[in-house]
Parts: C-alpha cells; structure tokens; sequence
C-alpha cells in the first residue's frame, strides 16, 4: 500500500492493475485536486487499511471515497463492498465502483450491496483521465460526506 499525502480529501482506490491505478493517480494530479491517495490492491488490503487506520483516530486518514474495482486477488470487490459496508463506522463512506464489466449482474449487486454509483473503465485513456477527474471534483470536491471537513 502505499500513500501520496496532500490534504483536501483521501480517496482509498482499491485496484490491482497497476497501470490503471497510475492513471487515477495522474488524473488527480493533473485536475488540480488535492487529493491524497491512498492505494490498495486487492480487498484485504484496503480492509486491513480501514481497520488499522482508521479507527486509530489518524488526521486525514478517514477516506471521503472509496474507488472500487471489482475483480480483485485475495477479496473481490463483492465481498469488500458487503465487509466495509457491514461495519458502521466505514458503512457512510461513499464506494464508487470502477471496474471494466459492464454484466448486468454485476452492476445489480453492486447496488444491492450498498456502492454509490457504478461507472464502466472507458477504454480511451483520454475518457479514462477526464472521467477520473469528473469524479474527483464531485465526490471529493462538491459532494457533502459524513467524513467531510470543513476547515478549508
């Protein structure tokens, strides 16, 4: 796991391929967006970041999104999005999943279990960054969370 600290809002990004996680990354860099970064690979490892982070009260570690792929080693997206959205305190944050299926048994439970929205990874790397930064600006940016600071 690792983390890029900036300060306006954390976004948890849980996706295993790392050439679509460089491109979240450079997308947020590049919206102007302060954003910190905080990258897991599979399920477990961003549970674990939760669970140990988390609850420790750590400034600025609580994220105000989680951007979630659903095909993932170890835990999938499935089985993260039912754990993080079981336990009461992670069960508020917004889970944005990101994720290549467009089956749409995958999207119905990805809602039943609890995400925010579903958006399809757009095979264009220009679509890619400019929906990366759609997203940031509205769910780190505008959006209201129960994780929200408002000290800026």
């Amino acid at each position: 796991m690792s983390e890029n600290k900036k300060g306006r809002g954390v976004v948890l990004l849980v996706e295993d391929d790392p050439h679509d996680a460089l491109v979240v990354e450079r997308s947020f860099q590049g919206s102007g967006l302060k954003v910190s970064l905080i990258k897991a690979r599979d399920g477990k490892e961003a549970l674990d970041y939760l669970l140990e982070k988390v609850p420790h009260g750590e400034p600025g570690s609580v994220p105000r999104l989680i951007l979630l792929d659903l095909k993932l080693p170890l835990m999938d997206g499935f089985e993260f999005l039912e754990e993080v959205k079981a336990i009461p305190r992670f069960s508020s944050i917004p889970v944005v999943v990101f994720t290549s299926s467009t089956e749409l048994e995958d999207v119905k439970r990805a809602y039943e279990l609890g995400a925010s929205a579903y958006l399809v990874k757009p095979l264009r790397f220009e679509d890619f960054v400019e929906m990366m930064k759609v997203v940031g600006t509205f769910w780190v940016s505008l959006n209201i969370t129960c994780t929200t600071s408002f000290d800026y």
